[in-house]
């Protein structure tokens, strides 16, 4: 079994601690949607597709819910082997709060919600 290094973090409510690697099929996905979802396209040398830019697709003001989720699954059944053996949906809502917007996707891994990001 490879492991991983454990990426959550102290503030995460499913936070271990002491925990610096993981065996885990679950975190090892978690850990590679955050890697996607925080890379810039063009920034990965030798891959220039890599990436979602997800805070600039976040703003972008002519994409909806619907074509980002389609860009993040596109990158993801790219780039994670695991979106063969597991079902993974990318859910996304935009809102609006007081002074700001902002981005909640949801990620459910078979169904069960993995984890959430906040984009504001």
């Amino acid at each position: 079994m490879i492991k991983e290094i454990y990426t959550r973090s102290p503030e995460d409510p499913n936070y271990v601690y002491g925990v610096y690697e993981t065996e885990d099929a679950i975190e090892q996905i978690i850990t590679k949607i955050k890697m996607i979802l925080g890379t810039r396209q063009g920034q990965v040398l030798g891959d220039v597709n890599f990436g979602v830019s997800i805070e600039d697709l976040v703003f972008e003001t002519r994409i909806n819910k619907f074509e980002l989720e389609e860009k993040i699954r596109g990158q993801i059944f790219q780039y994670l082997p695991e979106a063969s053996k597991y079902k993974i949906d990318p859910k996304v809502s935009f809102g609006k709060a007081e002074g700001y917007d902002y981005c909640i996707i949801d990620f459910f891994i078979n169904d069960t919600k993995a984890i959430g990001i906040l984009i504001k």
